[in-house]
């Protein structure tokens, strides 16, 4: 399993920028990456934990229901 990181335009597309073993090693290009980000760039930049590319993409696209108010963790 590994990290990989993603631009996320608008409509649910995907741009794979990066993969990386290591944990904290994703953590900082991610922040790197999002501090070089303008104003004006209609992305974001997020990092997943997947098994493969094929998964992280499903995983980033799914839509996902929000959590009921009122629930704790």
């Amino acid at each position: 399993m590994a990290y990989y990181v993603y631009k996320i335009f608008a409509p649910k597309r995907l741009e794979y920028v990066d993969e990386f073993e290591a944990y904290r090693d994703a953590k900082t290009f991610t922040r790197g990456m999002r501090k070089q980000l303008a104003a004006e760039d209609e992305c974001t930049v997020r990092m997943i934990f997947a098994s493969s590319k094929e998964q992280a993409e499903r995983l980033l696209t799914e839509i996902r229901e929000a959590r009921p108010l009122g629930e704790d963790a």
